[in-house]
């Protein structure tokens, strides 16, 4: 069992179900023991189902900085006039659609959190979380340790 609710949980069929898609924190990556520490609850604690703001970058959208740690502007993007260019059209729809994309992600996490806050409310104090630790094993997982290094020197930004 997870870290599923701030509520206790007998069994993830509470909050979960197999097959569903759900928005997650990976809060650990044990290389030795071969496991991935998930958090259902730290992912939904970090969002505000009434905000107005959202980090595109949180929600799988590339943001680069340079050696200064200032934000590199997309390709045609003039950050002064706060417009794009003038013969930059396809890398504006490539960034709107990249945009739009994490953006959607954004308001499916908001929705997430407002189901989760609803099945709480609904359920009384009988709800709850614990930490989740999932073996790595078997055919279609990280089901070897340079995979699992390789996503937990990405998750890291290269500083693990």
């Amino acid at each position: 069992i997870s870290e599923l609710s701030s509520k206790h949980v007998e069994l993830a069929e509470q909050v979960v179900s197999v097959g569903e898609e759900v928005f997650v924190k990976v809060i650990d990556i044990d290389l030795e023991r071969r496991r991935i520490s998930l958090s259902l609850k730290q992912a939904n604690e970090a969002v505000d189902v009434n905000g107005t703001e959202f980090d595109p970058a949180l929600y799988g959208m590339l943001a680069e900085y340079d050696e200064a740690g200032e934000y590199k502007y997309p390709e045609g993007f003039d950050p002064e006039t706060g417009a794009w260019k003038e013969g930059f059209d396809t890398q504006r729809e490539a960034w709107e659609q990249e945009y739009a994309a994490a953006q959607a992600r954004w308001e499916a996490h908001k929705a997430q959190v407002a189901k989760a806050a609803e099945a709480e409310a609904a359920a009384g104090d009988d709800f709850g979380g614990q930490v989740f630790s999932s073996e790595v094993a078997g055919a279609g997982t990280l089901a070897d340790d340079e995979a699992l290094a390789a996503l937990r020197e990405k998750l890291s930004g290269g500083n693990a």
